[in-house]
């Protein structure tokens, strides 16, 4: 099944439409997504990250993250309704802090942005570490696949307060990853 709905930015001429964005992070783990993303928010806006189930929604601690494999569908659906309040309160930015690829996870929320009269942006970390490693995933048929291996460690060590990805996961994210993803791309995935 196609969809294909048009970016708001592309669609309407109507400046009221173009204030209002979404903005879908992408990135790997332990590359400053969800700093960006709050700094993208500002005072006003909205960021929504599936994660924040594993907070709120398990365990008694909210100062714990709580990850059980089990609960990512239910995490990811949470997250998903959160989205569609914002969306239906017409909140400014949105920022949807998730790794965001061309799949059908990212394109639910770009199709129901779209279909809502958002704008909707792409948006990387702009730490030094993801900069370097940016260029290294955008080249990496020309890279040594240990020079990989060597990130995906420093990442996953730099997730083990929170997250806690493994090495393997983010070497896997990594050769899937696509440099010059677009949203007209997500959009119209089938």
């Amino acid at each position: 099944m196609s969809h294909s709905p048009t970016p708001a930015s592309d669609s309407s001429d109507d400046p009221g439409d173009r204030s209002r964005i979404v903005y879908l992070m992408r990135g790997l783990p332990g590359c400053g997504k969800s700093h960006r993303a709050w700094r993208l928010a500002g005072d006003g806006g909205v960021v929504l990250e599936t994660d924040q189930y594993f907070y709120t929604q398990v365990g008694d601690d909210p100062g714990h993250y709580d990850y059980d494999a089990e609960f990512m569908q239910t995490a990811r659906d949470w997250n998903f309704d959160r989205f569609r309040s914002a969306i239906r309160q017409r909140a400014s930015p949105i920022v949807v802090d998730r790794g965001n690829g061309l799949n059908a996870e990212t394109q639910r929320y770009a199709i129901l942005a779209a279909e809502s009269g958002y704008q909707i942006k792409l948006a990387e970390p702009d730490s030094p570490w993801w900069q370097e490693l940016r260029v290294l995933l955008k080249y990496k048929q020309y890279v040594d696949e240990t020079l990989f291996d060597q990130w995906a460690e420093k990442l996953s060590e730099a997730t083990r307060r929170t997250h806690r990805v493994p090495a393997s996961t983010i070497r896997r994210w990594m050769r899937a990853w696509r440099a010059e993803l677009t949203i007209e791309e997500i959009l119209q995935l089938e």
